[in-house]
């Protein structure tokens, strides 16, 4: 091995522990906060620990908290799904589906971990750490779902349940009255398709600036008539931003005029 590069790995390895020392320190307030104190400390540790936090020969990220997450993602989706159905006996089956697709996103499980400041007590990589990672709302939802695990193999079903009561059950008639988080797409599309116009169409416009800041702009089309364009980080983000301008833009009778004037524009010029 060359010597630059033996002193790289070093040093990367004694920031590694250095994070890891710190995060160790902290996560007595985690506990604190949960309500819950881990038997396992090792468990604990890995379900916060990222995979850019990982030692380069872990390649397959089996020592990062992803492997918790896959797990907790699942006994979120089990737990949410047991409280609605029991909390909610006048609700159908579609209604049940549409309320808990939105409990378990990545915005409201952002949220979560927001509110238990999830990110301060993450261990991360120096890249992830100067590309924002600690408030980035899909490693922050990630780290919450690995959490989840973590405390299901640590304490059990019951454990996590009433932490979710805590932070989550208690919070979903808030989460459903809050606008920002309706699914506009959603809805954008049950309208286009009760008035017979189909699926409605995004199209990506533009993308600038670098991997770790784009900005995406989106177009969407309702029976080929643009109800307007929406801008975000990422395409999903453009997308609902679209959607819902286009919800307050949609009106049936307009796209029939529109589409008839350009059937028409169409037969004239043949």
């Amino acid at each position: 091995m060359k010597p630059l590069k033996l002193v790289t790995d070093l040093l990367k390895s004694v920031l590694r522990s250095v994070r890891r020392e710190k995060a160790e320190g902290s996560v007595d307030t985690l506990q604190k906060k949960l309500g819950y104190r881990f038997t396992s400390a090792g468990l604990l540790r890995q379900a916060l620990t990222h995979k850019s936090a990982s030692a380069p020969e872990d390649v397959k990220g089996l020592l990062s908290n992803e492997r918790l997450e896959f797990l907790g993602d699942a006994v979120l989706n089990c737990l949410v799904t047991e409280h609605l159905y029991l909390t909610n006996p006048d609700k159908s089956e579609g209604q049940l589906s549409k309320i808990k697709s939105l409990i378990v996103s990545r915005k409201i499980l952002g949220q979560v971990a927001l509110s238990l400041d999830l990110g301060s007590y993450l261990i991360f990589g120096l890249s992830e750490v100067k590309a924002g990672g600690k408030n980035r709302q899909s490693t922050i939802s990630n780290g919450f779902e690995a959490l989840i695990g973590a405390l299901y193999l640590d304490g059990g079903l019951g454990v996590v349940r009433e932490i979710l009561q805590k932070y989550l059950f208690s919070r979903i008639a808030e989460f459903l009255k809050d606008e920002r988080n309706i699914n506009y797409k959603s809805k954008i599309l049950e309208l286009a398709q009760k008035d017979g116009f189909g699926i409605p169409r995004y199209t990506t416009i533009s993308s600038s600036g670098p991997d770790h800041a784009k900005e995406f702009r989106i177009r969407i089309d309702i029976a080929g008539v643009p109800l307007g364009e929406g801008c975000g980080s990422n395409k999903k983000i453009a997308q609902q931003n679209a959607a819902q301008i286009a919800t307050l833009n949609y009106s049936k009778e307009e796209i029939l005029s529109r589409v008839k004037g350009e059937v028409k524009d169409e037969l004239l010029s043949d």
